[in-house]
């Protein structure tokens, strides 16, 4: 039936479009996308089913498309032209790029009431347009409303109406089609009733049940079926919107609840009237974040005149943003965007319009002996001070004085502490000279390379030695551990262990501690491949600390990993808006691209990555492989040698693959020879990936096989890697991506 329908609608369309693929239509259609070929452009093709078509004037229905196609809005999906294709009415329209809101609501997540005001005066904006032309929509539904470069264009505009004037009424004026046009969920209690004097107002109930879905996550009578749903659209009142969601301004509240008035006497009477209240919302409550003050923390100046106490006055940076990423009533910038711009010399109003952020953190400290001199100041972008404070403690005070100075800014900035009890700064060790060595570990772990990897650990294994119920400490060693894999070629055989024995005392020490369920989460996706579990332990820490950059991205690569796209750049755009400078994330970003096999958005993270990290070897060979993919492949070897210079033995496996690819055969085959001569650790996977570029199948999968055998984490990376594309007609690949749980 597909075929035929297609080949028919083909023939009818003729040399000027080609179809290319079938979308997923509604109960209303059948969707294909074309080439309009004199234009070079994509469009819809939306053509009824049979049983939708049966009694449709195919000339009424034309003529009604053709009034509708009359609509030209910025809001609006314009319609382009409607025929028959063997009986069956058809019409076109431009493919418009994005995600219908449907699908926006379908991830699940909190849309801020800022978004969600955008969109709703959009569409209310549309409304009224179409209204004023005599247009009605009877069809208003997330569906119907596409997410285009962040703006709402709604779609399908006249087609409801259209099939009902077209369709032969009966005895009443009524119709069994025309009674069904709609969407249970969202119909209006006149149209519910079959009332035929249902006017624009029925469009505006419809608005009210897409706004209270935006705003409380879920319709009003969501859950039940067609029937019921009906049935409650016509006797039930909706519940308060603000029982499902604090923070929505009363202004907001009152205007949805009253587009769902069953009357539609007692709704607003226009859409403009809408977008009249929709102004009426205070822009300062429109997003409860908007009415947080900004604040980047800068690096502390080491004034000690000793390098040896830089680790000091960098951990006093790190420990308050940290205490501020937790203050509900903040928004921080994220630690490694600020320690990028250590040492720059920049303004305070170049940091703040790079940061994005209304006030900055400033300071320096001097250590000596068992004194501590803190001098912290608060600016805003201009450079004016609005507090200032010097403290002159004892070494042992440094707690109390991380104290004072977080509820210092707190009163200044007026924040309200929302769910805070008790003190902001709450000490992981009393022993100062287990936390100093926690401090240095972090210090050197922020190098990420292997000697300094090695360094982090020792400094990490003294701070625990010191206080065994040190829980942050055990937490980072855990860490570092797992990195020894990731980044350094490390045995899983040898540093798994050590990574789980200290995840597992972290959690058990402190179950509260985010960085405790971010350290276990690593092990749970990359080695354990126990995805609902990881799951969970990515969630637990986002919500204990939101500002944990580095919790945030590992979640989003362990949703891109699990091919949940949408959701995983939903996890790392928030990562850059917390966290904008954060190279790690660029290069996650870079290798989303290159997995939907889009190289020039790949490029562009990468580039973004290597200008904030020039040392990131992993971003280099990445690199290589999206030229590879724009068939750029001197590019391509460049990169791939460089990251092979700086990096792992993956990064020269990688170069492995490049060589091959390229047709340097002998090149490749010498680095192999390397990566398996004694006393060498050849990474499974990126041994297997080699190979794949020397075309070597049966070599490949005992590559793979070997990394399932070990739990190589880059392995869980096999499924949207697509350097692997060759592999995935043979059975072999199936059944090592379902031993991860993954579906093939």
């Amino acid at each position: 039936m597909t075929s035929d329908l297609r080949d028919q609608l083909q023939l009818t369309l003729g040399a000027s479009y080609t179809l290319e693929r079938e979308l997923g239509g509604g109960g209303m259609s059948r969707v294909f996308v074309a080439e309009d070929t004199a234009l070079g452009r994509s469009v819809v093709v939306k053509v009824l089913p049979p049983d939708m078509a049966s009694g449709v004037s195919i000339e009424r229905f034309k003529r009604e498309i053709s009034l509708a196609a009359r609509l030209q809005h910025p809001h609006i999906v314009p319609l382009l032209s409607a025929g028959e294709t063997g009986g069956l009415p058809y019409l076109t329209m431009p493919l418009v790029e994005g995600e219908s809101l449907r699908a926006r609501l379908a991830r699940g997540q909190e849309i801020p009431v800022k978004e969600a005001v955008h969109l709703l005066r959009e569409v209310a904006s549309a409304l009224a347009y179409a209204h004023r032309k005599g247009v009605i929509h009877r069809d208003i539904k997330p569906e119907n409303v596409l997410i285009t470069e962040q703006h709402a264009m709604v779609t399908d505009f006249g087609v409801a109406k259209a099939i009902s004037a077209a369709t032969q009424a009966d005895a009443d004026g009524l119709t069994a089609v025309g009674v069904a046009l709609g969407t249970p969920a969202y119909m209006a209690p006149e149209q519910v009733a079959g009332d035929p004097g249902a006017d624009h107002r029925a469009d505006i109930y419809a608005f009210g049940v897409i706004a209270y879905e935006l705003l409380a996550g879920r319709a009003p009578f969501a859950g039940r079926t067609a029937q019921a749903l009906m049935a409650a659209h016509v006797i039930e009142t909706p519940e308060a919107i603000g029982n499902h969601r604090v923070g929505i301004p009363a202004e907001l509240r009152a205007l949805v609840m009253r587009c769902l008035e069953k009357s539609p006497d007692n709704r607003p009477q226009s859409a403009e009237d809408i977008l009249r209240k929709l102004d009426d919302v205070p822009a300062a409550h429109r997003e409860q974040k908007d009415a947080r003050p900004s604040v980047a923390v800068l690096p502390m100046v080491n004034t000690s005149g000793d390098p040896e106490n830089e680790h000091f006055s960098d951990g006093l940076t790190d420990e308050l943003i940290g205490v501020f990423s937790k203050v509900e009533g903040i928004t921080v910038t994220g630690r490694t965007s600020t320690f990028a711009l250590k040492g720059k010399g920049l303004s305070i109003r170049a940091i703040a319009d790079l940061l994005h952020v209304e006030h900055v953190l400033e300071g320096s400290v001097r250590r000596a002996g068992d004194r501590l001199k803190v001098r912290v100041q608060l600016v805003n972008p201009d450079g004016s001070v609005i507090w200032s404070e010097s403290y002159d403690r004892r070494l042992e005070d440094v707690f109390a004085v991380q104290e004072e100075i977080a509820q210092a800014v707190v009163r200044t900035l007026e924040v309200k502490l929302v769910g805070t009890r008790g003190p902001l700064v709450r000490p992981a060790t009393k022993d100062l000279t287990a936390y100093d060595l926690f401090l240095k570990g972090r210090y050197v772990r922020r190098g990420m390379a292997p000697d300094q990897m090695r360094l982090a650990i020792r400094y990490f294994e003294q701070a625990v030695a010191r206080d065994p119920s040190y829980a942050r400490a055990y937490a980072w060693l855990s860490d570092t551990h797992w990195l020894q894999i990731v980044l350094a070629s490390r045995p899983t055989s040898e540093e798994v262990p050590r990574a789980r024995e200290y995840a597992t005392a972290a959690l058990a020490l402190d179950s509260s501690l985010a960085e405790a369920h971010w350290a276990m989460g690593q092990l749970l996706a990359g080695f354990d491949w126990d995805h609902p579990a990881a799951e969970r332990a990515f969630k637990r820490a986002v919500l204990l600390d939101p500002g944990f950059e580095e919790a945030r991205h590992l979640y989003g690569i362990f949703l891109f990993h699990w091919g949940r796209i949408e959701e995983a750049e939903a996890q790392l755009t928030r990562t850059l808006e917390i966290d904008p400078l954060l190279a790690a994330a660029h290069h996650t970003f870079g290798r989303l691209h290159l997995s939907m096999r889009r190289p020039d958005q790949a490029i562009a993270h990468l580039r973004e990555a290597l200008t904030l990290e020039p040392m990131f070897s992993l971003v280099h060979s990445q690199l290589g492989h999206a030229y590879l993919q724009k068939g750029m492949s001197a590019e391509a070897i460049t990169e791939f040698e460089a990251g092979a210079r700086i990096g792992s033995p993956s990064d020269k496996a990688h170069l492995a693959y490049g060589y091959a690819v390229v047709g340097r055969h002998t090149d490749a085959m010498a680095i192999l020879a390397y990566l398996t001569s004694p006393g060498n650790h050849p990474p499974p996977f990126h041994m297997a990936l080699a190979y794949v570029g020397l075309g070597d199948q049966p070599e490949a999968f005992r590559w793979l096989d070997r990394a399932r055998e070990v739990h190589d984490p880059w392995l869980i990376t096999l499924n949207i890697d697509r350097a692997f594309d060759g592999l995935r007609v043979d059975p072999q690949f199936g059944n090592i991506v379902r031993t991860m749980g993954l579906v093939p």
